[in-house]
């Protein structure tokens, strides 16, 4: 009887998202539930670790973007422009909720064919043991092992999107750092 409800326990708490999915089979699953839901937390729990590293760097990026903005940019359109691109970054509570924010109705619309043209298929593992893998008409649905083994798998859908706005989010970091110590040299020649 005990082993039965330690059983259900587990079962219970694997199906909440509590920790890591453990199999290629699990993350679909996850997928397919945040999907059916159209909710972004539980898609944010069914992504791979990269995509979620990503989506780290972004907000942090973003944030420290704003803050640059806020402090060295002079008030006008250029500044303004700048706020509002940066503000989701820098007023998402944490990289969960900007992903959640930044889902389009495309997003939701893509991942959702994908899903139900896999039907109930589940995921083939790759020789590697890395990937896994479900092959349909409008495209794989691809998940991915974590490099470490706290993490599990993952969806690696919303990956490439993530990588192209983590790069694009180190080069406005970079440029605002520059653009700021240039606001700064200007206000301080203005001052003499």
């Amino acid at each position: 009887m005990q082993s039965i409800l330690i059983a259900f326990l587990i079962m219970t708490c694997a199906g909440c998202g509590a920790g890591p999915a453990h199999t290629p089979a699990e993350a679909h699953a996850r997928l397919a539930a945040a999907v059916g839901a159209r909710d972004g937390a539980k898609l944010w729990n069914a992504l791979d670790q990269d995509t979620h590293w990503s989506w780290m760097t972004i907000q942090r990026a973003w944030r420290e973007c704003y803050d640059i903005t806020q402090s060295a940019v002079p008030e006008g359109p250029e500044r303004t422009r700048l706020l509002a691109r940066f503000e989701p970054g820098a007023t998402s509570e944490n990289a969960q909720t900007l992903f959640a924010r930044m889902l389009t109705p495309e997003d939701w619309t893509k991942a959702q064919a994908l899903v139900t043209a896999a039907g109930t298929r589940l995921p083939a593992l790759a020789p590697s043991g890395e990937t896994s893998e479900i092959p349909t008409a409008l495209g794989p649905l691809v998940y991915r092992k974590a490099h470490n083994r706290f993490w599990g798998w993952g969806y690696s859908g919303f990956a490439e999107r993530a990588e192209q706005l983590k790069r694009t989010a180190h080069g406005d970091l970079d440029r605002m750092r520059t653009d700021a110590a240039d606001y700064e040299k200007a206000a301080t020649r203005g001052g003499r």
